[in-house]
């Protein structure tokens, strides 16, 4: 077994290093999830009311990718609906 500063000198790191430090496979947003838990003592509600708004991870901090094509197409008909102030499936004439 590696020691800590062996592991942390392996730069960048292979999946077989991060298996040797105890991490198993997981996307990129499902680490910052967890990254997320951590930084809120794994409170999931403290992760949701987040006000540390200049963290690079804050945007990601509910598991999903906010920036994918769905989500941003999702914003646009939500900013869409907030205008016109129509509701989700109701026909204005």
């Amino acid at each position: 077994m590696m020691d800590r500063p062996a592991l942390a000198a392996i730069w960048p790191p292979t999946a077989a290093v991060a298996a040797l430090a105890g991490h198993n496979p997981k996307s990129p947003m499902q680490a910052i999830r967890e990254k997320c838990l951590d930084c809120t003592g794994y409170q999931p509600s403290e992760v949701a009311r987040c006000e540390s708004v200049i963290c690079p991870l804050w945007p990601f901090r509910a598991g999903k990718h906010p920036y994918t094509a769905s989500a941003l197409k999702k914003a646009a008909l939500d900013a869409s609906f907030e205008k016109t102030g129509a509701v989700e499936g109701e026909v204005r004439a």
